[in-house]
């Protein structure tokens, strides 16, 4: 009996094994080129952030050299002034960049709270006042005034270790400043909903450091200044936005009343501390760059910078 394979079948199973051996190729190939062109994309894309991050660099060089011409021409800072001008993205070094700076002292300092590790009573007052404004609980002012001192010892709705040792997982207080306000998250009575009320008109600065009367909101103005209705603190925002006031004289000779203190060592009319936002483009790659500089001399130190 004749077992060898017809010839028509041979020629149609050599057919098949090509098909499947140029199916075999393509779908390398295809592969190949597809991991090829996912490696240039990557590649294009690092490079395109790279690039998009120099800009945003570059911007804060900007920035900085901004407030050192301002502290070289003007003895005060207020919202008239060139820094205070948000600058929308334009085209640069074949990308865009755009950004803005803002006075961190329009805000309150939540580390004015505590010097020298004891807490100033002052500074709690007015941290009272400014949650009772917001409508938040007072017993948020004595929790992180205990979170920020440096002894063991709660004070009357506070909180101290034996406390934050009984959280899961256990955590101590930190008896420091605070170096970001996401870091409230931690202590005791506070959330993210409280931190972001709290945002507007709260930050976070190395030591002591006094409101801006020229650029601050009223809510601040009326936390720091206890003899100020909310109706007396804005007519100063109305007057300081029609002139800023020269200093501290200034403020006092122009207060509506004058039953008001003027909260010597609270307010001043100049700033040291200013935050800078930068966002710049390039090719198919974004970023954002935030810094906090210090303009304790002419030309401005960076306190921190990163990429958000």
């Amino acid at each position: 009996m004749n077992t060898r394979p017809q010839p028509g079948i041979q020629r149609g199973a050599a057919l098949i094994m090509a098909l499947l051996v140029v199916a075999l190729a393509t779908t390398l190939a295809s592969t190949m080129i597809w991991r090829q062109d996912m490696w240039l994309r990557q590649v294009e894309t690092r490079r395109d952030l790279a690039q998009a991050r120099l800009l945003a660099i570059a911007g804060i060089d900007w920035a900085r050299a901004v407030l050192a011409e301002d502290a070289r021409t003007s003895s005060i800072d207020h919202l008239g002034e060139p820094w205070a001008t948000k600058v929308p993205a334009m085209p640069a070094e074949g990308g865009e960049i755009g950004g803005e700076l803002t006075d961190e002292q329009a805000r309150w300092n939540l580390n004015n709270l505590v010097r020298n590790g004891q807490v100033q009573p002052d500074s709690l007052a007015v941290l009272r006042r400014l949650l009772d404004q917001l409508q938040l609980p007072q017993t948020l002012a004595p929790a992180l005034a205990d979170w920020l001192d440096s002894d063991d010892e709660a004070s009357p709705d506070g909180a101290e270790d034996a406390y934050y040792l009984g959280q899961t997982p256990p955590y101590r207080s930190a008896n420091r400043e605070l170096s970001d306000l996401d870091n409230l998250s931690r202590v005791r009575g506070f959330n993210y909903a409280i931190i972001d009320r709290l945002r507007p008109y709260v930050g976070v600065l190395p030591g002591y450091n006094p409101v801006n009367l020229n650029t601050t909101s009223a809510i601040v103005l009326a936390a720091v200044l206890p003899d100020l209705s909310p109706t007396d603190a804005q007519q100063i925002i109305v007057e300081r936005n029609r002139i800023p006031f020269r200093d501290i004289t200034d403020f006092r000779n122009r207060l509506p009343r004058a039953d008001i203190g003027a909260g010597s060592g609270q307010v001043d009319t100049r700033s040291r501390y200013f935050s800078v936002l930068i966002r710049s483009r390039y090719g198919n790659a974004d970023t954002v760059f935030a810094a906090l500089l210090d303009r304790q001399t002419t030309w401005p130190a960076l306190v921190w910078q990163r990429f958000e």
